[in-house]
């Protein structure tokens, strides 16, 4: 059976087994953007690095609509903190980034001298 400690109003953090039987935690985040363009931004920008080695974090990135979903899962609530706090500065930083450059530009094809 999961166990789910309240973190706060908008975070709930779940305990589940993980594979070597101790419990695991895990927090969801749905974050929501103007647009799904500037979800998919966000979430490009945010899911290129790979974790680094010492992490045993693990995250999983979804954009619905105009939310960007984000699954952490950790071996402890520790970790999980550590992860959720530094993912969160890196949310942060790329919104502030996206909104210093105004709306995303729809996709244009590019033309060709021959369609000139």
């Amino acid at each position: 059976m999961d166990e789910v400690i309240m973190d706060s109003d908008e975070e709930i953090v779940q305990l589940e087994e993980n594979v070597s039987g101790l419990p695991a935690a895990v927090v969801k985040l749905e974050i929501p953007y103007n647009s799904s363009r500037e979800a998919e931004i966000v979430r490009n920008s945010l899911q290129v690095d790979p974790e680094p080695k010492r992490s045993q974090s693990l995250k999983t990135f979804n954009v619905r609509e105009n939310l960007l979903c984000v699954e952490i899962r950790s071996p402890d609530v520790r970790q999980l903190r550590t992860a959720v706090n530094s993912f969160m500065d890196l949310v942060h930083l790329a919104t502030k980034t996206v909104d210093q450059f105004g709306p995303p530009v729809q996709r244009t094809k590019k033309m060709t001298s021959d369609q000139q």
